[in-house]
């Protein structure tokens, strides 16, 4: 994508898709308040490059996903496993170099 990706919409897109509720792309691009060429670059860069399994299902009118997927967006505190924490010596887990 040239612009930077906003991640509020792509929460949104990822909402509606999940809940099979987009609706055909003219309608949704006005739903997310864009155009639908850059509607088409949102979708491309979940499929291209997050790999999200996206289709559009014609009978429903609402693209979807083709299996069940969740879409995380954060970052989460890696727990140590046993090899690490035998790498600690004294301190708490941000002790250890990773």
């Amino acid at each position: 994508m040239k612009h930077l990706v906003d991640l509020e919409k792509l929460d949104r897109l990822d909402n509606l898709i999940r809940r099979k509720a987009t609706g055909c792309p003219d309608e949704l691009a006005v739903r997310l308040e864009m155009s639908r060429s850059t509607l088409f670059e949102f979708i491309s860069f979940l499929r291209d490059v997050m790999n999200a399994p996206i289709k559009y299902n014609q009978y429903l009118l609402s693209y979807e996903y083709k299996y069940p997927t969740k879409f995380h967006l954060n970052f989460e505190r890696e727990k140590l496993n046993d090899t690490m924490m035998y790498a600690v010596q004294g301190g708490d887990e941000s002790s250890v170099n990773l």
